[in-house]
């Protein structure tokens, strides 16, 4: 059985924002795309810990 991932809220949001810089969805949308991420990263957590640190150095940088 896989294991399930819980991801911090804060992670989740610098990678929500890195993905939709600009987006001018709605938040029912934008609630749409969080679940997608998280589905993706729950089946792929090396690639989701890659993403997820190159957003946070993104973030920091832009910061």
């Amino acid at each position: 059985m896989a294991e399930v991932v819980q991801h911090r809220e804060e992670e989740i949001e610098v990678v929500v924002d890195c993905i939709l810089v600009n987006y001018r969805g709605d938040s029912e949308s934008r609630g749409r795309i969080v679940h997608a991420i998280l589905a993706w990263a729950q089946e792929h957590p090396d690639e989701w810990n890659e993403l997820q640190e190159r957003c946070q150095r993104r973030h920091e940088v832009l910061a």
